[in-house]
């Protein structure tokens, strides 16, 4: 048996390759007329989402603060003083309060030439001391400087000699 070239061999195969190829479509096998079929898609129908709340967390009240409440004015009592003589053997006293205010309280005399003025031994207590006659205020101021003042009238009486 005679040998053939392999590249011979590879021509023929892809020659009757192509052939055959070539030739299938012309067979359809109804009776000589070839029909082409193309498939139709069908459409399948589209899922429907379905919504499902979801469950949200139960909000945690914020806590409400509480407002500090606003100290008032200050109130001196009594609100004025009347002295008929000067010294300490003469000293008198007030007292400051506030509400919603639990600070100290500053006074300063408007005249030291009529009246001084100290702290008392109590909280928010002054001594006031008459000096000489005349008139004048005692200016009391809170830290916040809300003030109020005291009325400070100061008479000597003559003293006489016989």
């Amino acid at each position: 048996m005679a040998r053939c070239d392999p590249m011979v061999l590879l021509r023929a195969f892809v020659i009757a390759g192509v052939v055959g190829v070539v030739a299938l479509p012309a067979c359809s096998g109804s009776g000589g007329t070839a029909s082409t079929v193309v498939p139709t898609a069908t459409p399948s129908p589209s899922p429907t989402p379905t919504i499902s709340p979801t469950p949200s967390p139960t909000p945690t009240p914020s806590p409400t603060p509480t407002a500090t409440p606003t100290p008032s004015n200050p109130v001196a009592s009594p609100s004025s003083l009347t002295f008929t003589n000067t010294g300490a053997a003469y000293n008198q006293s007030f007292t400051v309060t506030e509400a919603n205010y639990s600070g100290t309280f500053g006074a300063t005399s408007q005249n030291t030439n009529v009246v001084t003025v100290a702290p008392g031994s109590q909280p928010n207590t002054f001594v006031v001391t008459p000096v000489g006659a005349g008139q004048t205020t005692i200016l009391v101021q809170d830290s916040g400087n809300r003030s109020t003042s005291v009325t400070i009238t100061v008479t000597v009486s003559p003293v006489t000699v016989t």
